[in-house]
């Protein structure tokens, strides 16, 4: 069995024509981790400030001589995005700069299963070091909010439509099977990508089911990574605010105890003391928790503006 990429897949029997492509509408009931630091991509290269997107991936799924195994990556739509062709021009983007082999492949060589059985699914040596083959089908699907063409946002909803798309890649219906997955768990803002890697024998239909399973399982990831990192944002921001009400109401007496040690400020950049916390609920304690301080810091703020009132009237009086 040879190790080169193979184009298609025999699974389908019109695979030797063009990679079919589809926009769709979305249904009438449709409502509107970081990626692993490597080579510089086209995204950080136009957006250096903006941190990357997240990025999740499902365990490999092996059957037979094939390999499938899923990504989902968080969408934030361009400006520029605001109808099918281009979104699907920035999505082919995306999916083309995602370097499968770097993320995954020392992974799956070391399972040793499925397309990489028996040294097989390695890609031609480059510096004397073993690299998995790039996948054979790469199918996704896409769902995202983006403005409507000539809109700005200032007249709220109305300004945005939900545009879906997917890709086949050479896997005949797998990218609207990727689609299926994205809505049927309210996907939005998302990209799925399902690689699957050839090994030489037919799988039939239950193919399906296996891109169904990695597909869903990357997204779970991945919505779980979403909420992580909005409460973690949520909780930086109310102990910023926190300190600064406590600053208000019980000022230093000293401008230096407002200064570190090393005399740089206390709000210097520092990691999130959150990071380490990956239980959602936990984290939601943890905003219910800063809200009541913060409700409370503000009537203890209210209570003292009243004092000074009544302080500075009492003395005019006298």
């Amino acid at each position: 069995m040879s190790s080169q990429k193979r184009a298609q897949s025999p699974d389908n029997p019109d695979s030797s024509t063009s990679k079919r492509v589809r926009i769709t509408s979305p249904p009438p009931s449709s409502a509107a981790g970081p990626a692993p630091s490597g080579p510089i991509s086209v995204h950080s290269w136009l957006h250096p400030t903006l941190p990357p997107p997240l990025l999740a991936h499902s365990p490999a799924l092996h059957a037979s001589t094939s390999t499938f195994l899923a990504f989902s990556l968080d969408f934030t739509p361009p400006a520029h995005v605001t109808t099918d062709a281009s979104l699907l021009k920035e999505v082919r983007r995306v999916v083309r700069e995602l370097d499968v082999p770097r993320l995954v492949g020392e992974m799956l060589m070391r399972d040793d299963e499925g397309a990489f059985q028996g040294g097989e699914g390695r890609a031609a040596k480059k510096g004397g070091k073993e690299r998995a083959r790039e996948p054979d089908h790469r199918m996704w699907g896409v769902r995202a909010v983006v403005l409507k063409e000539g809109r700005d946002g200032t007249k709220g909803e109305d300004d945005y439509q939900l545009l879906e798309a997917f890709n086949d890649d050479g896997e005949k219906f797998g990218g609207d099977r990727v689609l299926r997955v994205l809505r049927e768990n309210q996907g939005v803002d998302v990209i799925t990508v399902c690689c699957r890697w050839f090994g030489g024998d037919m799988l039939g239909p239950i193919r399906f089911q296996h891109i169904g399973i990695t597909a869903r399982t990357s997204l779970l990831d991945l919505q779980t990574l979403v909420i992580l990192r909005d409460l973690r944002s949520s909780l930086v921001a109310l102990d910023a605010e926190i300190a600064e009400m406590r600053g208000t109401i019980n000022p230093p007496s000293s401008p230096l105890r407002a200064i570190g040690a090393d005399g740089e400020s206390s709000a210097s950049d520092k990691p999130s003391p959150y990071d380490a916390v990956t239980d959602p609920a936990k984290l939601r304690r943890l905003v219910t928790a800063r809200e009541k301080t913060r409700a409370a810091l503000e009537a203890k703020a209210a209570w003292s503006g009243m004092e000074q009132s009544l302080g500075s009237a009492t003395a005019g009086a006298e």
